[in-house]
């Protein structure tokens, strides 16, 4: 729900009760929020939350998965680092958390569910960035500012410029294009091309032998 929030007031432009302000008044003629609820209750933010929550991640290949060499890619992956980022496992609040300013309260039918991302959804330097910095007033609104919180500064979204959004890995292997950019269209590729925050966990695979880094790989194909 936060996502479908998001995604429509800064990919588009559209405000809602979970993002009622606007990134910019100039040339706004339109009332406040913009996505108002249908005769059903529900409004635009709602139904997309809807369709997401019934698309399903891929399931694994169970059996490459079971495979000794892909085992022993899975404990690689974690040796090295990769882990660090593309967490394996996230865990859904407790029933009655209140997000995105108290608009949105979690479900029962949504708390405390155990997912499988191998992503943390988070902005990280991985050397790749499109130098698009990510405005203050699309994250926290018109009242940044009245946020206390010792991080926000000009500065630190400043260095947004150079940050991509980890991609979550399950379902890997049915992508044909990697990276944020589309640029891979190999495993390898894709890995070799993390720097920045990743240079080190990318120093490591280099470092391992062929058929560690085979191993390695083949536990991404099972994903």
């Amino acid at each position: 729900m936060s996502f479908s929030g998001d995604a429509y007031l800064n990919e588009m432009g559209i405000t809602s009760r979970l993002f009622p302000d606007e990134v910019t008044k100039l040339c706004n003629t339109a009332s406040e929020p913009n996505n108002q609820p249908g005769p059903d209750g529900l409004a635009d933010v709602d139904h997309f939350a809807r369709f997401m929550r019934a698309t399903k991640a891929p399931a694994r290949d169970t059996q490459l998965a079971g495979a000794p060499v892909a085992k022993k890619g899975s404990d690689l992956f974690d040796k090295i680092g990769c882990a660090t980022c593309h967490v394996r496992t996230l865990n859904t609040a407790a029933a009655g958390t209140k997000i995105n300013g108290g608009t949105f309260t979690i479900p029962d039918a949504l708390a405390r569910k155990t997912f499988y991302p191998f992503g943390d959804f988070l902005l990280h330097d991985v050397g790749t960035g499109d130098g698009i910095g990510v405005a203050m007033q699309e994250h926290y609104g018109r009242n940044m500012y009245q946020i206390q919180w010792k991080n926000l500064s000009l500065d630190s979204f400043a260095k947004t410029q150079n940050k991509v959004r980890t991609a979550p890995l399950w379902g890997v292997r049915l992508r044909p294009q990697l990276m944020h950019d589309g640029q891979s269209v190999t495993l390898r590729d894709a890995i070799l091309r993390h720097l920045g925050e990743a240079e080190e966990v990318t120093e490591r695979f280099r470092k391992l032998k062929h058929n560690d880094q085979e191993a390695l790989l083949e536990f991404l194909r099972s994903l």
